[in-house]
């Protein structure tokens, strides 16, 4: 079977995290020019060494994705080394703050729209300027349960997420003429390594193991779903949203 994803040109924003690196390891592992975007430069080499240990293609970009002049850098460095941009992640995100609103300063709700809303809009404007020239492209956008149900830990999070939702919804419409694919993963509770000490047992009063789909998903499985809306399968899949979360948790 052809690799469809052989030499793709793939940004993956939040590329040193641990959805994001997972996203960028299989990419990479599929023979993509992967391009990994985060503020974090120390943790950002690290994760590209390790691709690139494997005789695989990553480009680490330290980039401020909430500054909109460091966003148009990061694209035309990625266009000077690689030629082109196929395939856009936002994924660049985080709750950043849990308080109760009337806690919560308003620079700090100005923080948390700017991470994972502003900068939605700022990489996917750029990048979509590029693929409308090209006449093709995919947005992949990593939203959050948080944006489809209530958030009282963390409205501000919540708000910008379910804002990501509709703004994918949007750009879909806008960009489906330019055979630009706009769609949104909202992952639940994900098992990384920063979540670890909320995450439940993995067996059940009885012993035996929880079921699968009953735990939180591994950032492999969201990694999985991001490649399938980069592939030719998901060539009729526009402006939707894919929740991805245990069985359990209710959206």
């Amino acid at each position: 079977m052809q690799n469809t994803h052989k030499d793709q040109v793939v940004i993956v924003t939040g590329g040193a995290g641990g959805i994001g690196s997972r996203i960028a390891n299989t990419f990479a592992a599929q023979g993509a020019k992967v391009v990994i975007a985060s503020r974090n430069v120390e943790k950002l080499n690290q994760v590209a060494g390790e691709i690139e240990g494997q005789g695989l293609v990553c480009l680490p970009l330290a980039c401020d994705v909430t500054d909109p002049e460091q966003v148009e850098k990061l694209m035309a460095d990625t266009e000077a080394k690689f030629g082109s941009i196929n395939v856009m992640v936002n994924n660049a995100g985080g709750a950043m703050f849990v308080k109760p609103p009337e806690k919560l300063r308003p620079e700090q709700w100005q923080a948390a729209i700017d991470l994972n809303l502003n900068s939605v809009f700022y990489c996917s404007a750029a990048a979509g300027q590029r693929m409308i020239e090209q006449g093709s492209g995919r947005i992949i956008n990593i939203s959050s349960v948080a944006g489809v149900k209530n958030s009282p830990a963390f409205v501000h999070y919540g708000a910008a997420k379910a804002g990501v939702i509709n703004l994918t919804k949007s750009m879909a419409v806008c960009w489906g003429p330019h055979n630009i694919n706009v769609n949104c993963i909202a992952p639940g509770l994900t098992a990384t390594e920063g979540v670890a000490q909320w995450l439940p047992p993995k067996t059940q009063e009885d012993g035996s193991p929880v079921p699968p789909l009953e735990y939180p998903p591994d950032p492999q499985n969201v990694a999985d779903l991001t490649l399938f809306l980069a592939s030719p399968g998901s060539a009729r899949i526009s402006g939707e949203i894919f929740p991805i979360r245990a069985l359990n948790e209710i959206v």
